[in-house]
């Protein structure tokens, strides 16, 4: 199994190689289909062994291009119950910024996208192993009521924006553990955060920046939610 990095103009999906299939994870902002594929065919990935687009939450960095994907590949699109009237209306829903510098963002960032209904709806943990993966769905909310990330079983986990690295969007320090510039509930994002770290994860790739390696998260986090930073 590999996961392979696919940096878009505002975030990041991923195309996670099995033995025989893959799936992607995320979908980017509107118009970055083609980037996408591109990068699945440089890594050998015959688009027809795709199985499976798979979101770890609605919003439009993540979600923009799910209906021309869908489309080119004829493959599901999963997204959790919570986050699904994000797809249906090619909308963010309400997005709390943390601090001033999150504000100038929502203020930039696109506000639609091409509406697209799904055709999975996840609302439990579940096995990738029918997809071809070898990896399990995670419940993570905190950015988004129905964030996921996907543990897979070699402990790297793909979370999202449950956190993020570095900042200006992961352009600068992007290996430093960072809170995304929205939080919908912190009380959900610090417990997601601690059901991650609890599974002592090895490499955790984000929507933004990173990659990430487990023991700095857990270390810069712990910090702040034990309230020693």
């Amino acid at each position: 199994m590999k996961i392979i990095k696919i940096k878009l103009s505002i975030s990041n999906a991923y195309l996670v190689k099995g033995k025989s299939k893959s799936i992607l994870v995320d979908a980017g902002a509107p118009n970055e289909a083609d980037k996408i594929l591109s990068v699945v065919q440089e890594a050998g990935v015959n688009p027809k062994d795709l199985t499976l687009l798979l979101h770890t939450h609605g919003h439009v960095d993540h979600a923009g291009s799910t209906a021309e994907l869908k489309r080119r590949l004829g493959i599901p699109a999963a997204i959790h119950s919570m986050d699904a009237f994000m797809l249906r209306t090619g909308s963010n829903g309400i997005v709390k910024p943390r601090n001033f510098e999150a504000k100038i963002i929502k203020a930039v960032i696109p506000k639609s996208f091409e509406k697209s209904e799904p055709d999975l709806l996840i609302n439990e943990e579940l096995r990738l192993e029918d997809f071809g993966v070898a990896g399990k769905i995670l419940l993570t909310p905190g950015h988004t009521k129905g964030s996921i990330s996907i543990l897979f079983d070699n402990q790297d986990v793909i979370i999202g924006d449950l956190m993020m690295g570095g900042i200006l969007g992961g352009a600068l320090f992007g290996t430093r553990p960072n809170y995304h510039y929205f939080i919908d509930d912190l009380d959900d994002l610090h417990a997601s955060m601690k059901k991650i770290f609890g599974m002592k994860p090895s490499t955790l790739y984000v929507g933004h920046g990173g990659p990430l390696k487990g023991r700095d998260a857990v270390e810069h986090f712990s910090k702040l939610m034990d309230g020693r930073e």
